[in-house]
């Protein structure tokens, strides 16, 4: 079998393709993680109004979350209706988003076309108009027609939306009528409203992991994500290192050294254990090639240790080698494999999460994700960015489970095949 191992390798290590997967891919994926850009997708609820560029501007993308969307048509811009939003984005149940209209002639007919627009051709829960009278009404202690609240989906949360919003409103308005100032100013109201709010208990946050869900910092979720695309680079090139061990079986095949092989003492099995090896030789070159890269790396950065890092890429690709390569057999022809390679890439790397988090996705979605050996990587590095070590033993049988299931199937396939 060594003689056959010998042969095999030779043959691969003579393609200059397989050269520039192994030097570049390392290279995209250690400048991606050195790299200091934040993923909004990983990001929290926004803590802030988001300002909109026009009243026009879709705001469908900020809740990607799930999260209760509010579009505001901000007419006053005034100082009171700046704190009315900043109390609702403070809540922490809604994200606000606010189309600054004061420089213009708003009219009922203006207004009901954009109501019309936000609930056919966008997607929130609610709409707000705060007239340009808005701080003059409050300081009358007008609060029934201080603002309006456009009901654009059936979510529950509206009532809470209009709860929270009546809240501040008789706040203000008791304020006003317990000063009994006659020229009591927006200003005034304000500072009072501030002096009130000093008074209260300090609020805190606290946000809660639900279900399996690690709970990430926003630090965190960036190194997550600076993984997943890691993660993509480097599946590419054990995708196509698999490819180039199958193409060396399907040239062998053409060549009649099968047949060679079944005249002479060696086995199937042993022909195929020999690509085995060959899939973990290269695997282990590969490997090595992302630790040597790793080195211009600060690991605290990247919240692991070097070792669980490497651990983690060898074990990903040899599970993506070994299918690669069972998959380039079964073709058995040279188009077949690359497609069924290139296929195998883009399938696993767009549904496990790689590209974008899914955990807000459809269930059937979230369910395949998990037939996704990267998906298993991905929470893995999860868990070690929030300090449990224990999950290398999970994926060291994540890995062995996948390489076994390979195994099984595709030497199943082979037999099919054949006959």
């Amino acid at each position: 079998m060594s003689t056959m191992i010998k042969s095999s390798l030779k043959l691969i290590f003579r393609t200059k393709l397989l050269w520039l997967f192994m030097i570049i891919a390392p290279i995209l994926s250690v400048l991606i993680l050195k790299s200091k850009t934040e993923y909004t997708a990983f990001a929290d609820s926004p803590e802030e109004i988001v300002e909109l560029k026009d009243a026009d501007e879709k705001i469908a993308y900020n809740g990607g979350k799930g999260e209760y969307t509010v579009k505001v048509y901000d007419a006053s811009a005034g100082t009171l209706s700046e704190r009315l939003l900043n109390e609702l984005v403070g809540s922490g149940l809604f994200v606000i988003c606010r189309a600054d209209i004061s420089d213009r002639a708003v009219t009922d007919e203006y207004i009901n076309e954009h109501i019309k627009n936000d609930g056919f051709e966008d997607r929130m829960g609610a709409a707000v108009y705060i007239p340009s009278g808005f701080d003059e009404k409050l300081l009358k202690g007008d609060v029934d027609n201080a603002l309006k609240v456009y009901a654009l989906s059936d979510d529950k949360r509206e009532d809470a939306l209009v709860s929270e919003i009546a809240l501040q409103l008789s706040l203000m308005k008791g304020i006003v009528e317990r000063s009994g100032a006659d020229e009591m100013t927006a200003a005034d109201l304000l500072e009072k409203l501030n002096d009130a709010e000093e008074k209260l208990p300090a609020k805190q946050a606290v946000t809660v992991a639900g279900g399996s869900n690690s709970l990430l910092t926003q630090e965190q979720n960036d190194q997550k994500a600076k993984l997943g695309y890691a993660f993509v680079f480097m599946t590419l090139a054990f995708v196509f290192c698999g490819f180039f061990v199958a193409f060396t079986s399907i040239t062998e095949q053409k060549n009649g050294v099968l047949t060679r092989i079944g005249l002479s003492r060696a086995s199937m099995l042993e022909y195929f254990a020999s690509k085995i090896v060959s899939v973990f030789i290269i695997s282990l070159i590969l490997t090595a090639v992302e630790a040597a890269c790793s080195f211009v790396l600060n690991m605290e950065d990247l919240g692991m240790g070097r070792g669980e890092f490497i651990l983690m890429i060898f074990l990903m690709g040899l599970i993506f080698s070994n299918i690669s390569m069972f998959a380039g057999t079964l073709m058995g022809e040279v188009m077949g494999a690359s497609m069924a390679a290139f296929t195998i890439w883009v399938v696993s790397a767009l549904l496990s999460g790689c590209y974008f988090p899914i955990e807000y996705s459809s269930k059937a979605l979230k369910t395949l994700s998990y037939m996704m050996p990267q998906k298993w990587f991905l929470d893995g590095a999860e868990k070690l960015l929030t300090g449990d070590r224990g999950v290398i033993t999970v994926l060291i049988c994540v890995a062995a489970a996948y390489v076994c299931a390979t195994l099984s199937l595709g030497s199943l396939g082979l037999k099919i095949r054949k006959s």
